[in-house]
């Protein structure tokens, strides 16, 4: 991997210390130009003049087909989506769901997790089940609390596969083993492992996971995409309906449902040039390689932990388990709220990073392009920012 080549497809490396992927990811000039391309092609060629409207066809089914690969799919199983949140509600509301249904998550959840779910418990009167886990909690103690959290009445394990806040990697393979003989559903967030780690949703034998484009994968906001397990599509109801819904149909009067397709999610108008930076920004991470990336994440990250451990009053709330780590490490600093760390990194040093609300911390984002150099600016702007307190 030639970082120092990357960086140069990557413009934002040259104007700052970029450690916030796992909100939005930095693209590369390639994927920018196939936006622009396609944007410049509608706009000379007309949006819905026939060439167009066929070759607008042909990048949506080559954008799932890119999705299907990266997750080791068929292409029938997924569908193309505006954004992790938005896939995941398409299957939380697309089930049935009945008074006493419960729902396993954890306290380290994203909103986007957390909301959804509790909704159904206001709505329905399923029972929400929120598992207590500490940030760094390892992996035989989260399946431990996780086997003993489901009854007879379990519906659905839903849970992050990499956690946002710490950058925990849930053993969600193990968790799946205990329960799917149960008939229990899975469904995961899979908002910071795209582009982070290897994602194989046949090891992983889930029924539903959802990604976004923007974040380690380095494409556009505004366009995701969601697996739905082939035999588990019909059991998904549309919430937001189109022409997609129903059969093809000369008659108004004779509708008929589309229950087996995953099409029937679909809505009208979506942005093609969004999908074709979809389709590239999947291509360049390939094509450098999901298990040299999440190596050479999980070793920046690593670095990061060690010399955060070593300043006196900094905290480091991720894993240090290699083989529970990703690229993100949240850690705190004592005497220094974290909102005002956040910022004065960036005033002081142009660092981007975020807060975290819980645990309450400061996370840092460590993606392939991210070097050992910009982990030391980190690390030496922290100490400076303590020293001048």
């Amino acid at each position: 991997m030639d970082v120092g080549e990357i960086r140069e497809q990557i413009p934002v490396c040259r104007n700052m210390t970029y450690l916030n992927t796992g909100w939005s990811g930095p693209s590369p000039r390639s994927v920018v130009e196939a936006i622009k391309s396609r944007l410049d092609y509608e706009m000379l060629e007309g949006p819905a003049s026939p060439e167009v409207s066929a070759s607008g066809r042909d990048i949506q089914n080559k954008t799932r087909e890119s999705v299907a690969e990266l997750l080791n799919v068929r292409t029938e199983e997924i569908c193309l989506t505006k954004n992790t949140t938005d896939g995941l509600n398409i299957v939380l509301n697309g089930l049935q769901w009945h008074s006493g249904d419960e729902i396993i998550t954890c306290n380290l959840e994203h909103s986007s997790v957390l909301v959804p779910a509790f909704y159904k418990q206001r709505q329905y009167g399923a029972a929400l089940k929120v598992i207590q886990l500490k940030s760094d909690e390892p992996n035989e103690i989260i399946l431990e609390k996780i086997e003993s959290s489901i009854t007879s009445k379990t519906k659905l394990i839903f849970l992050s596969h990499i956690q946002y806040s710490s950058g925990l990697k849930m053993p969600v393979e193990s968790i799946r083993k205990v329960s799917k003989d149960k008939g229990i559903f899975m469904l995961l967030d899979g908002a910071q492992s795209a582009g982070n780690i290897k994602v194989d949703l046949k090891e992983i034998d889930c029924d539903f996971y959802s990604i976004p484009g923007q974040k380690w994968l380095l494409g556009s906001e505004g366009i995701g995409a969601l697996y739905i397990k082939d035999e588990l599509i019909s059991q998904v109801e549309p919430t937001q309906l189109s022409g997609r819904a129903i059969l093809e149909h000369d008659n108004p009067n004779d509708l008929a449902p589309n229950i087996n397709s995953i099409d029937k999610f679909l809505l009208t108008s979506t942005s093609r040039a969004l999908q074709c930076g979809m389709s590239q920004a999947i291509s360049f991470v390939r094509e450098i390689g999901i298990d040299k990336i999440h190596e050479r994440n999980v070793s920046l990250a690593s670095l990061l932990k060690i010399r955060l451990s070593e300043i006196p009053g900094v905290n480091v709330l991720s894993p240090f388990d290699t083989k529970q780590s990703s690229g993100l490490v949240c850690f705190n600093v004592e005497g220094i709220d974290n909102e005002s760390l956040v910022s004065s990194l960036w005033d002081k040093e142009r660092i981007v990073v975020r807060r975290i609300s819980y645990p309450q911390g400061v996370r840092a984002s460590l993606h392939f392009f991210n070097t050992a150099d910009e982990v030391n600016h980190l690390v030496q702007a922290i100490r400076s920012i303590m020293f001048h307190i």
